[in-house]
C-alpha cells in the first residue's frame, strides 16, 4: 500500500513539474489576440489612436529603422524583445499596435484591462486634424483612460502630435487643451446618459455613449468648476510633437526610454 501511494506522488509530481515546463515554455496569452502567446515578461508599451493618424507608420520606423507606405491595419502588430536605438541599449521590452477602426478597438480595450506588464501608452494623433473634429479622438481616450486609471497609479499616456511638418500642424499644447475640453464634454453627456437610464426614462437604455461607460469603467474625475484636466489622474499625460514622415521621433523614444527604465 505504501509503495503506491509514493508511486501515486511521484507521477503526481513528475506530472505538475511536466505542465509547468510547458507552461512556461509556451508564455502567456496576448491580451487582445486570443489563442496567441506572449514570450515573455518584458514591459509592454502599446502604440494606439485614431485611424488615419500614423500608428502603423511609427510601429514600423521603430521596428524597422524606415518609413513605409501603410495601409489602414485590421490587425494588432506585436514586436518582441525590442530595443530602443538610445543609450539605453540593453533594455528590451514589447510593443504592441492596435488597430483605430471603432469595431475593432475592442482589442486594445481587452489589452489593457487584461495586462499586467503595460509600462506606457503611445497615443497617436494628427496634430492636422481641425480641433473641432476631435470629438471622436477625445472619446476614444477618454474610453482608454477609464480603464488605465483602474491600475494602481494609472498608466503614462503620451500624446504623439504627428505630422507636425506640415504647415497646418497645430501645437501639441493646442491639440492637449482641446482634447480636455472634449472629454470634459464626454463626461458631461455620459453622466446625464447614466442619469437618465437610472431614473428610467424611455428610450435612455438605447444611447451608445452609455455603453462606454459601462464596458470601460466609471467616468473620468471631473470638476464643475475647472472642468476636466489631464492633471486630475493618477497616471501622467504628456503632449509632444513630432513626426514619423520626417523621422523626427526622438522626444516620443526619450518618453518611451524613461518609463522603461523605472
Amino acid at each position: 500500500m505504501n509503495e503506491t501511494i509514493t508511486i501515486s506522488l511521484l507521477i503526481l509530481i513528475i506530472t505538475t513539474s511536466l505542465l509547468l515546463i510547458i507552461q512556461r515554455q509556451s508564455g502567456n496569452l496576448i491580451p487582445g489576440l486570443p489563442g496567441q502567446k506572449i514570450k515573455n515578461r518584458n514591459p509592454t508599451f502599446i502604440i494606439a489612436g485614431p485611424c488615419g493618424s500614423g500608428k502603423t507608420a511609427l510601429f514600423s520606423l521603430l521596428t524597422t529603422d524606415t518609413v513605409k507606405p501603410t495601409v489602414m491595419s485590421q490587425e494588432v502588430n506585436v514586436a518582441y524583445d525590442y530595443m530602443l536605438p538610445s543609450t539605453v541599449k540593453h533594455l528590451k521590452f514589447n510593443l504592441m499596435e492596435f488597430p483605430g477602426h471603432v469595431k475593432l478597438r475592442y482589442r486594445l480595450f481587452e489589452a489593457l484591462k487584461e495586462s499586467s506588464t503595460i509600462k506606457g501608452l503611445v497615443f497617436v494623433v494628427d496634430s492636422t486634424v481641425d480641433p473641432q473634429k476631435l470629438t471622436d479622438t477625445a472619446e476614444f481616450l477618454h474610453d482608454i483612460l477609464a480603464i488605465t486609471e483602474r491600475v494602481p497609479n494609472g498608466v503614462d499616456v503620451l500624446i504623439a502630435c504627428n505630422k507636425s511638418e506640415l504647415f497646418t500642424a497645430r501645437p501639441a499644447r493646442k491639440i492637449r487643451e482641446v482634447l480636455e475640453r472634449e472629454i470634459a464634454k464626454v463626461i458631461e453627456r455620459r453622466a446625464k446618459s447614466l442619469s437618465s437610464v437610472q431614473k428610467g426614462e424611455a428610450g435612455a437604455e438605447t444611447d451608445d455613449t452609455n455603453d462606454g461607460f459601462n464596458s470601460h469603467g466609471p467616468l473620468l474625475e471631473y470638476n464643475s468648476t475647472k472642468g476636466f484636466k489631464f492633471e486630475f489622474l493618477e497616471g501622467n499625460v504628456d503632449a509632444v510633437s513630432g513626426s514619423v514622415q520626417k523621422q523626427n521621433i526622438d522626444k516620443w523614444e526619450c518618453w518611451v526610454d524613461e518609463r522603461a527604465i523605472n
